[in-house]
């Protein structure tokens, strides 16, 4: 005894000793400053406050997007609805001693015997629900019951709601001992009251409604889990380690807060958090909702906001951008160099046009709340607070009406003819001024993170036009047809003096039926045009013209030099996000890889060797436009500095500017005697690009400026796989453009026109 009581005394002596030690090694390796110790004595929260988002407005200050506080509510399904998860274990070890029923089919016998509204009614008359305890399983063996126990015993709901009672039975007149499942249908099925509640208090769901929004967030759950299990099960990862694996990401989406009602009003707010006992499982998030006033008409412009998916996390939490919901720092001045740039995991950001371009402006900063959080998880002492700071306001130069008037033109057009889709955009010269940029079909952005708003633009449209979420007037690279004219014009007029035989803009050309020989191509023409000067062959849009000044005049090199001056096959420079590839840059073959005359003939119509979109082709005829010595550069927020345009022959540009004159006022020009155009004071050009062979749709273009002499607008309208020409195509929208163009600007209208010198035409050509 009294050895034991020796043992026992060293072994508190010696322990004590060990431990300081210990102590003092530690301090020997890790040593730490006063400060060291009061962070870890007490650790800081802080909490991240969300900023209002700023505005878009068009240049009247008219909204484009705007963002407005509101209150959405979300669930906890765990704490909403975990029957499910009782069922589902009750289930699985049932399974494994007989053949019981599965899980839906108990879940579906528990919701047939029971009325909910009666059990509502007396809930809410104070009436107990009679019988309190009702069976859900009467046959459990101990073994299974000592399963259930131990997988469900933890959860409180599953001690407060489920009992597992002892049964005697005597089946086959052998005494067995076996157990019952029991439930108190008041709590078990708290989801539908809870679901019934909120509907009496949110005027835009009811139960049912609720219901099924609940019923599809728990789809989405389930197909979250399958996505996390995917990759394990696809190498081959042990059985029980998937399983496991699987328990675990359910549970976590589980105990996520999902979206059930967003945008709910203040008095539904008050409602529900004045009674929270009445709606378990139920949180009121504050958050921001994005408006655009004007849907379609500026979807792809403007762009809309998406989440941030698992990549944008990945690369910010990287860069050291990424916030938790309290992430622990040590000092009020850590969270001041992140409040613009950092970003919360359930954040939303800029997703195409102008909130992807200045979401970093328009996105504000973040305010934050740095408090003492004790050891017991209360907070304590408030450290630093910091209020949030709104976004800015980004100020455009787009004119909205004059935007809403082009997209109902366009969709008018695309209904009654049949395009599959069309595009307009008009620039201030020599500003570059971008006033509007419009394609049908648009897409809606307030909708956009509808699922069904996706399949219903599918459904519509057809796989004609699949891409429908294009911005069209800056990423759409189509073949330009005889809009490229215009190049072909200038490069030819700018090279000649250096050719044998000179391009003189007087000389005549015959234009023949048939192919005409050595080029082997034939005119758009079915009677042919005779002998024509380049004035008339510009008026007409002759093909066999300019196939001769593209085999006997030009070269690939030279046609590739000028249609990079006047913008086709480079970024524009708009102050927009850049898609990459051909969709910005449009499309010019190498010259080295352009053989053959006929491959020059078809360079020089604007087929197969060349495709421009709507904006480059708006940056070439506003070039014109400023006399053939800028290149203005298009810009919706931010001015941009024009290029330079460096031309041999002064010339150039009047003759070219008169070629695009007679278009529409010759009596031979493409757009003359189309919809009344004659009667407005502007230039233009059409072109038809046959997209396919062999097929009788067409790209349909028209671009123009005006008003003559002065210009101060250049313009741009295409039809894509239209069965009609770029006159007879585009000309009705035109139309309505110029009409609105002249109630701000009389000089839109011929008679006011300061007519052009006649006396250019016949000084030019020598």
């Amino acid at each position: 005894m009294a050895r034991t009581r020796l043992k026992l005394l060293m072994l508190a002596v010696i322990l004590p000793a060990l431990a300081i030690c210990w102590r003092l090694w530690s301090f020997q390796l890790h040593p730490a400053t006063h400060q060291e110790y009061k962070i870890r004595a007490e650790s800081a929260q802080l909490r991240t406050l969300q900023p209002l988002r700023g505005s878009i407005l068009d240049r009247r200050g008219d909204v484009l997007a705007e963002s407005r506080s509101g209150f959405d509510i979300h669930f906890v399904y765990s704490d909403l609805n975990p029957r499910h998860i009782v069922i589902e274990v009750v289930c699985e070890e049932l399974d494994r001693i007989g053949d019981f029923p599965s899980a839906a089919e108990m879940e579906a016998g528990l919701a047939g015997n029971f009325d909910i509204e009666k059990l509502e009614s007396l809930l809410r008359q104070g009436i107990p629900f009679k019988p309190e305890w009702v069976p859900l399983a009467t046959w459990i063996p101990p073994a299974a019951a000592e399963r259930i126990r131990l997988r469900l015993g933890p959860r409180r709901y599953f001690r407060d709601n489920f009992e597992l009672r002892v049964m005697e039975d005597k089946p086959l007149e052998v005494h067995q001992a076996h157990f019952g499942l029991w439930f108190r249908p008041a709590e078990v099925f708290r989801m539908e009251l809870t679901l019934r509640r909120l509907s009496q208090n949110i005027d835009r769901y009811d139960a049912e409604g609720l219901m099924e929004r609940l019923q599809l967030s728990l789809q989405k759950i389930e197909a979250m889990v399958a996505r996390d299990i995917q990759s394990d099960i696809q190498s081959g990862a042990d059985a029980l380690f998937t399983r496991k694996k699987e328990r675990n990401s359910r549970r976590i989406f589980y105990r996520r807060g999902h979206l059930l009602a967003p945008d709910i009003s203040l008095d539904s707010v008050s409602r529900i958090e004045y009674n929270p006992d009445l709606f378990p499982g139920i949180r009121i998030v504050d958050s921001s909702r994005r408006i655009y006033p004007h849907g379609e008409v500026f979807g792809a412009l403007t762009g809309h906001l998406r989440q941030l998916n698992n990549r944008d996390l990945k690369i910010l939490e990287e860069s050291g951008r990424l916030l938790d919901r309290y992430p622990k720092v040590s000092s009020a001045e850590a969270f001041a160099v992140l409040r613009q740039e950092a970003l919360r995991p359930n954040d939303v950001v800029g997703e195409g046009g102008l909130e992807e371009q200045y979401d970093l402006s328009l996105r504000g900063e973040y305010g934050m709340r740095l408090q003492q959080v004790g050891k017991n998880g209360r907070g304590g002492k408030l450290l630093a607070s910091l209020s949030s700071t709104r976004g800015n306001d980004i100020h455009t130069t787009i004119d909205s009406k004059l935007q809403e008037l082009l997209y109902r033109q366009l969709w008018a057009e695309c209904a009654h003819h049949g395009h599959a889709a069309a595009s307009a955009a008009l620039m201030e010269i020599p500003s570059g001024a971008i006033l509007a940029s419009t394609a049908y079909p648009g897409y809606d952005p307030n909708r956009i993170r509808d699922a069904n708003y996706h399949k219903e633009m599918n459904a519509s449209l057809g796989s004609q036009t699949s891409d429908w979420l294009l911005d069209r007037p800056r990423s759409k690279a189509l073949y330009p047809g005889s809009i490229f004219k215009i190049v072909t014009a200038i490069a030819a007029l700018e090279n000649g003096a250096d050719w044998e035989g000179a391009v003189d803009p007087l000389r005549k050309y015959e234009c023949r039926v048939g192919e005409r020989k050595p080029f082997s191509m034939r005119c758009s023409s079915r009677y042919g045009h005779g002998h024509l000067n380049l004035y008339e062959a510009f008026e007409a849009s002759c093909n066999n013209y300019f196939y001769y000044l593209a085999a006997r005049h030009l070269d690939a090199g030279n046609f590739n030099q000028w249609a990079r001056k006047l913008g086709c096959g480079d970024l524009t420079g708009i102050d927009l996000p850049t898609m990459g590839g051909s969709y910005d840059r449009g499309f010019l073959k190498n010259p080295e890889d352009v053989k053959g005359e006929k491959a020059l003939c078809m360079y020089g119509i604007g087929q197969v060797q060349v495709q421009m979109t709507p904006l480059q082709a708006l940056r070439m005829v506003g070039a014109v436009a400023a006399g053939l010595k800028t290149a203005p550069r298009p810009w919706l927020v931010k001015k941009k500095t024009p290029d330079k345009i460096y031309t041999r022959n002064s010339r150039t540009a009047a003759i070219v500017q008169e070629c695009m004159k007679r278009v529409v006022s010759g009596p031979h020009g493409t757009v003359h005697g189309k919809f009344g155009l004659e009667d407005f004071n502007f230039a233009a050009k059409t072109g038809t690009a046959q997209y396919k062979s062999n097929n009788s749709r067409y790209h349909s273009w028209m671009v123009g400026y005006g008003p003559l002499p002065d210009p101060s607008i250049a313009f741009v309208v295409v039809c894509e796989k239209s069965r009609l020409g770029g006159g007879d195509a585009c000309s009705p929208i035109v139309r309505e453009l110029m009409e609105y163009l002249a109630g701000g600007d009389p000089r839109f209208l011929a008679n006011q026109e300061s007519s052009f010198n006649s006396s250019r035409e016949t000084g030019a050509g020598r």
